[in-house]
């Protein structure tokens, strides 16, 4: 049996490293954001935790700091990739519908 349904040309993408139009995949964008941002988190805690800790010794400041790191870190990650799925989701590649034939 023939198919007789008229179907729209597929679009044609240039997939050459040199295309001035890159797509983004979601995924990039959470991992990369999620990265930097969580790396920054660190960086903030480990200041606050040095300016607001009230130890003294060395173990105390080292302690204090590793859990401001991971405190940071942790929420920076979180909220990075929350950014990074928003612009992601924004910004990144947009799947073609299939075309059911039965509708």
């Amino acid at each position: 049996m023939e198919d007789r349904e008229r179907q729209s040309p597929m679009a044609e993408h240039d997939a050459s490293p040199s295309s001035k139009n890159r797509t983004l995949d979601p995924s990039e964008s959470v991992t990369g954001v999620g990265i930097v941002v969580g790396i920054v988190g660190a960086v903030i805690g480990v200041v606050a935790t040095l300016v607001l800790a009230d130890t003294s010794g060395v173990v105390g400041w080292v302690t204090c700091s590793l859990i401001g790191a991971l405190a940071g870190g942790s929420a920076g990650i979180v909220i990075g990739g929350m950014v990074g799925a928003i612009f992601g989701v924004l910004r990144g590649v947009t799947v073609a519908a299939v075309r059911d034939p039965n509708r």
